[in-house]
């Protein structure tokens, strides 16, 4: 795939070639949130694209960490004490990350992203007031500065049992963290480091190993396991302890570090396809800010370079996006019986198609994009989001008629000019072509003659206006297009 974005890191200012409008805004939404309705983003286009995205990174700044849950803390005794168990709260847990995707924007994108970047996978550790400590110092460093968020995320219970932290002690040393530490969390595969250097490293990261208040509490460090011989790390020789390693690694390697980063951080944002150019820019302003990860998403997200037109369809969306985006975009209700298994199907339906929260496929991640996308996961996602808007029709059809008013206005009587707007709102930027504009047109027309359409007889009043919305929806969730974000 060719790059075809060679627009710059310079503030966006809107243009007759690259507007500013509801596209833009639901652009914004799709990549740094989980979608927005057409009210809520007809309610912010008159803030400048500047304007709008500093307000999105310092409201997610400011957000409070999802509150502890009353088991957030407990150590294992507890939890089967209470008559649940681990499951049970796992559960609960994940159930709690889909409503912060549905409410909590930009943070929990970010929290999302970082999960898949310092991955563990649940099931191997089998603690959920892990999981929640896991989750929350994820939420709590996702717009702070990185190299704290490397020191506190690898002593987190969750990644000392994942990577075999808490089994690394002097006699019986596990090299396990210390690789995935440059391989996948900084550095990146077979750069900038030796065997050595891991070899070295995991003697200087030991110690982790006692329980502060018994099986599943927190996990401290203990001087007896810890390996206070001489390490040589980077060509730095003394006796490493665990804040040595993460002070030599960002004083030693700072520019693979940021570049590591800032291509991650591109590939998910922006594009699949690398631009080294930008990212090396990106990497520079992150070294230069000590490695605040806010002043690196305030230049790219505001930049011309985002905003491009070229890179506006490049992305497939996740299995979480598919489902979040449709109840954000349309906020549709469902029946009440549904209401209260939403997110359980939503949840089960993300596993089929190879997403579940808090557990990537293996320690690098899901690999997003075109990994999403295959002959057994396309059938199924059209399916599963056929099934959404089912329920949707079933929860209150009224409301199809409603949303499409407040899309093209009560007065609109032009089934051209309703196709192409709900064209333009369900999908990102492109050029529909001219056969499937015609097939959605006679689907939106259905069974209504032509002279309806053309002597006044038909209105968005009209009473089959719901059920032509619903069909052609249904007629665009089947588009390939409309699986880009």
């Amino acid at each position: 795939m060719q790059d075809c974005n060679n627009s710059t890191l310079g503030l966006y200012v809107p243009s007759a070639e690259n507007p500013w409008g509801i596209s833009k805004i639901k652009f914004i939404y799709r990549r740094l949130g989980f979608g927005i309705s057409n009210d809520k983003a007809k309610a912010l286009l008159s803030r400048s694209p500047g304007e709008l995205i500093e307000e999105i990174i310092n409201s997610a700044k400011v957000m409070p960490l999802t509150p502890t849950p009353e088991w957030g803390f407990w150590n294992n005794a507890e939890i089967s004490n209470s008559g649940n168990n681990q499951g049970y709260y796992k559960t609960v847990w994940q159930k709690q990350a889909f409503a912060n995707f549905l409410s909590d924007g930009f943070r929990e994108r970010l929290t999302l992203f970082w999960s898949n970047h310092f991955v563990t996978e649940y099931y191997d550790y089998n603690r959920s007031q892990y999981l929640y400590q896991y989750h929350s110092r994820l939420q709590q460093y996702s717009l702070g500065n990185f190299k704290e968020f490397v020191s506190a995320v690898g002593l987190e219970p969750a990644m000392l049992l994942y990577l075999n932290g808490y089994s690394n002690k002097k006699k019986a040393p596990n090299e396990n963290y210390a690789r995935e530490l440059y391989e996948l969390f900084t550095l990146g595969e077979g750069n900038g480091y030796t065997s050595s250097d891991i070899t070295e490293t995991s003697r200087a990261l030991t110690g982790y190993n006692k329980y502060s208040n018994g099986n599943g509490s927190g996990i401290i460090f203990n001087e007896n396991t810890f390996d206070d011989g001489e390490k040589t790390i980077f060509g730095k020789t003394g006796n490493w302890g665990y804040e040595d390693v993460i002070d030599i690694l960002f004083q030693e390697k700072k520019e693979l570090i940021a570049n590591f980063i800032c291509e991650k951080l591109y590939k998910y944002f922006v594009s699949p396809v690398l631009n080294k150019k930008i990212i090396s820019e990106l990497a520079s302003i992150f070294i230069s800010n000590n490695f605040e990860l806010v002043p690196v998403y305030q230049q790219l997200f505001k930049s011309e370079h985002f905003f491009d037109l070229n890179s506006s369809n490049v992305l497939i969306k996740s299995p979480i996006d598919l489902f979040v985006f449709m109840q954000n975009d349309f906020e549709f209700v469902f029946p009440q019986n549904f209401q209260k298994n939403h997110t359980n199907y939503m949840k089960a339906r993300c596993i089929e198609m190879g997403q579940e929260i808090f557990k990537p496929i293996d320690v690098a991640g899901w690999q997003e994009n075109h990994d999403w996308i295959s002959t057994g996961t396309l059938p199924m996602r059209w399916e599963f989001i056929e099934y959404i808007l089912n329920r949707h029709w079933a929860g209150n059809k009224e409301q199809f008629r409603t949303f499409i008013i407040s899309l093209v206005g009560q007065n609109e009587k032009d089934p051209k000019v309703i196709v192409d707007k709900l064209k333009d709102y369900m999908f990102c930027k492109y050029d529909i072509k001219e056969e499937e504009r015609l097939d959605a047109v006679n689907i939106f027309k259905g069974e209504i003659p032509d002279n309806y359409f053309e002597d006044g007889t038909w209105t968005l009043n009209y009473e089959s206006v719901p059920s032509q919305v619903y069909n052609l929806m249904l007629f665009f969730i089947s588009l390939p297009e409309f699986q880009l974000k």
